[in-house]
């Protein structure tokens, strides 16, 4: 498969080149999960856990941007960012108008990329598949799965394995970010149509945990 995928976007690749479109044309290439650690075929360590987790070893994936018109090659923005974000940032390049009635997930990235902006892109990011949800705001990060009657709570900045629980340390930030959680929960008007085609027991660093599929 890594194989396939690295001759198809070589041709891809190839083909902008001999178009003379190199400079102007965005190429964006990122994973869209973790490694499966439960093929035993891969690891993502020193992260936690992986793809159908929502430990940073199944979410935090390479995010590789090529735009030499605009963006300087060979340099990192190591602030955390999302997929969700290739939207509104391919919207604002084209300069395509998007529709106002709504609130985007995702934001231009461009302001960021060419230090116009010294904010953050995102301060805080949810993820949510059914009952394994996690919230993470700043240097924190709370996980829940209530089919395995889990919670954790990590600093993710000096715990970037997620090994140690601060839930019991730090009541206080995990009754903030549950609020938090369901204050966004509350903002998706649109439920599921449909439940997950199916439960696994995945073992994440020793410990069998529930995750939906």
């Amino acid at each position: 498969m890594i194989e396939a995928l690295d001759d198809a976007v070589g041709a891809v690749v190839k083909k902008i080149k001999d178009e003379g479109l190199e400079n102007n044309t965005i190429i964006i290439f990122l994973s869209d999960n973790g490694g499966a650690t439960y093929t035993r075929a891969t690891t993502n360590a020193p992260l936690r856990g992986g793809k159908c987790t929502h430990f940073d070893g199944g979410l935090l994936v390479p995010f590789f941007i090529k735009y030499p018109d605009v963006l300087k090659g060979n340099t990192l923005y190591d602030e955390p960012i999302s997929s969700l974000d290739i939207f509104s940032t391919i919207a604002a390049v084209t300069n395509t108008s998007l529709p106002t009635d709504r609130v985007y997930d995702g934001v231009n990235l461009m302001p960021y990329l060419t230090d116009k902006k010294d904010s953050l892109p995102h301060k805080v990011f949810y993820w949510r598949n059914g009952y394994s949800q996690a919230i993470r705001n700043g240097d924190w990060k709370l996980y829940i799965n209530k089919k395995s009657n889990l919670l954790y709570l990590f600093n993710v900045v000096n715990d970037r394995g997620e090994q140690h629980d601060l839930s019991k340390q730090y009541p206080e930030k995990v009754n903030e970010l549950q609020k938090q959680l369901e204050q966004w929960e509350h903002t998706q008007f649109i439920k599921p149509r449909w439940k997950s085609g199916a439960n696994v027991l995945i073992n994440v660093d020793g410990e069998m945990i529930w995750f939906p599929t």
